[in-house]
């Protein structure tokens, strides 16, 4: 049997690199889907003069709890050349913070966007659930499945719940102690936000928008 010749330029590194960006944008657009004033920002910082839009950041929460946590999303990430940055303890609003610094990757002149542009650092937040009012507790584990935290890139990614959507009344009861919470139970593993890298655009963000 003969060998095969790949082309030039290509293998396992680079094939990695475009599933990884390919999970970015389907990312990015599920969550400029859901929040239509997002994208109308979005629209406009690109429609000045051709600008080109690079990003500093994606932001994501998540709960402390069973396998629903930090390492839910960041397992996957890493798994592609993700580290771990640094990270913050916000004691008061029972939530934990760590920072992804993304892997080194070749951008070309011009690269912008998540098609050959700077890889977003990634920014997770946990809830840390054990430490909410028993009655919160309650109301987050009963949703919950064992072993769900598994889906949570392919959740991220359509926008969906792993669990049944929340009633209003938990959601309510929820936010009494929690936005993050509520939020989350709400609305899953989809982006929360994302910042644009405004150091890189050619105009001032408060030109751009005013």
């Amino acid at each position: 049997m003969g060998s095969l010749d790949l082309p030039h330029g290509s293998s396992k590194e680079a094939g990695s690199e475009t599933f990884l960006r390919n999970v970015f944008e389907s990312i990015l657009q599920t969550y400029l889907r859901k929040n239509p004033m997002a994208k109308k920002i979005w629209e406009l910082v690109q429609s000045v003069d051709n600008e080109k839009i690079c990003y500093d950041h994606f932001f994501f929460r998540t709960f402390k709890v069973d396998s629903y946590g930090i390492d839910s999303l960041s397992s996957f990430f890493m798994e592609y050349g993700y580290k771990i940055g640094g990270g913050l303890d916000f004691p008061k609003k029972k939530i934990r913070v760590l920072w992804f610094s993304p892997p080194d990757v070749y951008v070309p002149d011009g690269g912008h966007g998540l098609g050959n542009g700077p890889l977003p650092r990634l920014v997770i937040a946990e809830l840390l659930v054990d430490e909410l009012s028993h009655e919160s507790q309650v109301i987050i584990r009963k949703y919950l499945k064992p072993e769900g935290g598994k889906q949570a890139v392919l959740a991220s990614t359509l926008g969906s719940l792993i669990w049944e959507k929340p009633t209003s009344t938990d959601f309510n009861q929820l936010a009494k102690e929690s936005e993050f919470a509520a939020w989350t139970l709400f609305h899953g593993y989809t982006l929360n936000h994302l910042a644009f890298a405004v150091h890189r655009l050619k105009h001032r963000f408060s030109d751009i928008i005013r």
